[in-house]
This record gives C-alpha cells, sequence and structure tokens, in this order.
C-alpha cells in the first residue's frame, strides 16, 4: 500500500473531499474521519428520515439511518470514524493532539468557517510545523464570491458546463449528477500527491486553497479557447458530435434501452449501411460525405432507430461492431454489476457493513502491479473508531474517554434533529 506511512485528519464532508480522501484510503493512507454529533456528515442523510428512499439498503432507514445510507458508505470505506465537538475547550485540546500527528488536515467547509474557530493555517502550524493544509470551500479563499456557500448541484451553472448539455432549440440541462464533485476530489488529491513528494523533498509543509468551482471551469478548456479563437459559443447538440454523424444514442427493444453509435470514417459508414441492411444509403446524396450526414441528422437519426428499435441493445452493439463500427450499449446499474468484463477486473467489491450487510461498492479504478490497492474495511458508523483512535493513537485513558462521552463531545448517536 503506497501510501501506508500517511495520516489525514479529514473534516470533509458529503462528496468533494471525501472523494480526494476515498483514493488516499484506497492506496493505504490511513484516514481518520471527524464529524460533529451535533451536524454529522450530511451524507450520511437525516436523523429521522422517511421510509422508501433508495439510498438506504431496500429502501428501509432502520433504527440508526446515519449508518445506512449508501452514498456515506460508498465514499468512506477503509476510514477510521470519530466524532468531536470544537465548541469545548476540552474538544479542542483533542483536536490539536490529532492535528499534531496527522500529515495533512483537509476541509471543504464554507470558506473561513475553521478559521472562525480560531484554526488558520499558521495556527494549526503551531502543532504540526510541516503540516500540510488542503482547504476546498466552493469558491476558493479569495476573491468576491469566496464567503459564499456552494454544492455541486450549483457548479455545473456556474462554470459554464450547463450552458452546453442539452438538446439543440431547447434551454440549459443539468448532466443529471454532480460532476463537479468528484471532479474536486480527484484535483485534490492530485495536488496532495505533489504537496507531499514537496514535503519528502524539503521538509516544507503547505497550504493548498482548491476551489471547487474553479475544478468545474477546468473542464471547459476546449469550449473556452474555442470562444476565443472563433467568437462562437457552443451549441447545445445532445448527444450529437461536432465531427461524425451519426454519433447518437436509439433506443432499442425493452423499456429505456439504448445503443450508442459512432461512425468515424467513410469506411465505417459503408459497413455501417450494410450492418444495417440498408447499403443504398452508402451513397445516397444525403449521406454520402461526412457534410452531409451532419446537415441531415435528423432524418439519417430517424432511419437508425427504427433499425435499432427492433433490436435489443446488446444484439444491436454485437452486429456493429463485428462490422467495425463503434457501438456499446448505454449500461443501467445492474448492467454494470452483472458484466463479464467488470465481474473479471473486480470493478466492484462486496463489503459487509455491520448495519447494512454485504453490499457491492466501486472497488479501486486502476491496477498496479507493485502496489495494489485495496478496500479494507466498510465505512465506519458514527463515532466508531473513538476508543482506538483516542486510545491507542493519542493514549487517553479509558476514564478520560469515558468523560468525552458523558460530556458529549463524543459519542455514537447524534445530537442534532437535523444536519445541514
Amino acid at each position: 500500500m503506497p501510501l501506508k506511512n500517511y495520516r489525514v485528519l479529514d473534516l470533509s464532508r458529503i462528496w468533494a473531499g471525501p472523494y480526494c480522501t476515498k483514493l488516499f484510503a484506497d492506496m493505504g493512507a490511513e484516514i481518520i474521519k471527524m464529524e460533529s454529533l451535533s451536524v454529522y456528515d450530511s451524507h450520511r442523510g437525516p436523523v429521522t428520515p422517511a421510509r422508501g428512499i433508495a439510498a438506504y439498503p431496500d429502501a428501509e432507514p432502520g433504527e440508526e439511518p446515519w449508518n445506512r445510507n449508501g452514498w456515506f458508505n460508498c465514499l468512506h470505506m477503509s476510514k477510521y470514524g470519530v466524532t468531536l465537538e470544537l465548541t469545548t475547550e476540552e474538544g479542542r485540546r483533542v483536536f490539536e493532539r490529532l492535528v499534531s500527528i496527522s500529515d495533512v488536515v483537509i476541509e471543504n467547509f464554507r470558506q473561513g468557517s475553521l478559521e472562525r474557530l480560531g484554526y488558520n493555517y499558521q495556527e494549526l502550524r503551531k502543532h504540526r510545523p510541516d503540516l500540510i493544509y488542503v482547504s476546498m470551500p466552493a469558491f476558493g479563499n479569495t476573491g468576491p464570491w469566496k464567503g459564499y456557500l456552494g454544492y455541486g448541484i450549483g457548479q455545473e451553472q456556474l462554470s459554464g458546463m450547463a450552458h452546453m448539455t442539452g438538446y439543440r432549440n431547447e434551454g440549459p440541462m443539468k448532466s443529471g449528477i454532480n460532476h463537479g464533485d468528484p471532479i474536486t476530489g480527484s484535483h485534490a488529491a492530485g495536488v496532495l500527491m505533489a504537496a507531499l513528494r514537496h514535503r519528502r523533498r524539503t521538509g516544507e509543509g503547505m497550504f493548498i486553497d482548491v476551489s471547487q468551482q474553479e475544478s468545474s471551469v477546468a473542464l471547459m478548456g476546449p469550449e473556452v479557447l474555442a470562444y476565443q479563437m472563433t467568437g462562437r459559443e457552443p451549441e447545445r447538440q445532445g448527444n450529437r458530435s461536432n465531427w461524425y454523424a451519426p454519433a447518437n444514442s436509439y433506443p432499442c427493444a425493452g423499456e429505456d434501452r439504448w445503443v450508442t453509435i459512432a461512425v468515424t470514417n467513410q469506411d465505417q459508414w459503408r459497413s455501417f449501411t450494410r450492418a444495417i441492411g440498408a447499403p443504398e444509403l452508402a451513397d445516397d446524396a444525403r449521406f454520402a460525405s461526412p457534410e452531409g450526414r451532419r446537415e441531415n441528422q435528423d432524418e439519417l437519426d430517424g432511419i437508425i432507430a427504427r433499425w435499432t428499435s427492433g433490436l435489443e441493445a446488446y444484439d444491436a452493439t454485437q452486429k456493429l461492431q463485428d462490422a467495425g463500427v463503434p457501438a456499446g450499449p448505454v449500461l443501467r446499474g445492474p448492467d454494470l454489476l452483472a458484466d463479464a468484463h467488470y465481474q473479471d477486473r473486480g470493478t466492484f467489491v462486496t463489503v459487509d457493513h455491520s448495519q447494512v450487510g454485504p453490499k457491492q461498492y466501486p472497488g479501486i479504478p486502476w491496477k498496479m502491479s507493485a502496489t495494489p490497492g485495496q478496500v479494507r474495511w466498510p465505512s465506519p458508523t458514527l463515532g466508531q473508531h473513538n476508543r482506538g483512535v483516542y486510545g491507542e493513537l493519542l493514549g487517553l485513558t479509558g476514564a478520560e474517554i469515558d468523560q468525552l462521552e458523558a460530556t458529549g463531545i463524543i459519542g455514537t448517536k447524534p445530537t442534532g434533529s437535523r444536519i445541514i
């Protein structure tokens, strides 16, 4: 496990920060996930959720729903979980001791939240001089927007992404998932690796300012460059391509089943027309050239949809791939879990959680020969590792830990009625 000698004190929540530390946990880093009993990680869900929410196994929240939420349990495997209240003097003393034994502190609160508790980077360095501090507020730590609260759900709009997603002659459309969160997490993990390499060479820590919003903007490079060069804004075009036609997703037999097809050159076009039983289309004046196919995509898509709608998605894929035409089924969740390729590569791993039971989760997304990653244990229940971390790592006695519990500074049950 290549990162086994690093310890990260993880104050982050929801998705962007936890995804960064998940990547580190997968490669062996010791992640101490710290939460408040009154305002714990929102991905655990409400204290008293309604039944029927899909995030819980079998849509059943159970007696301790904060330990059963699928979002949380997917992002926090191989991490240690502790609780701690920083609004008390004793809690602050424990926190400072945790900082002193950690290589990294990471948070993605509203800008300045930790600083308002008295912990800016300079203050934290008093407890660990070579500390690396990763701060991931929505809009960064400087600039006129720095004080605003933001989540991934709004980043696509403010980055310009939503201006491009959607269909021609229709309005902007959200992608369906909050892209900014995992992208920011990936960016933060990469720059944190660079900071650790820098510290190994120089002995110096570092303050890292990661703007979640700018991580989303970074995805827009080609479109920004194109606008600067041509003065034209990108047009919404659904699943179509600027360069190839046909290139789209087409309906197949069954409910909400689709196949994606992309013809990228003239040889593929001729092979495609033979594969769908319409070789005459190869020389049809409307479709004979790439330019003609792009100009007449509506007609062409209608012809293709009539062919695909009579076939199962995998059958259509097989016929086209056999003909040398790029094609693939649009997979749904159950398809991913059942796919033979993913099974062979171990893309999904079965993890047995104490309050959820054995479930499948995404495993390690890369394969390394000498230092393979590993999902080592399930996500922690709230405060699960309080005694291990505070006793074994900090050296607190059983009586001292009991006192922390008795005063509500640590614990395993939420003290608030809601989360934010």
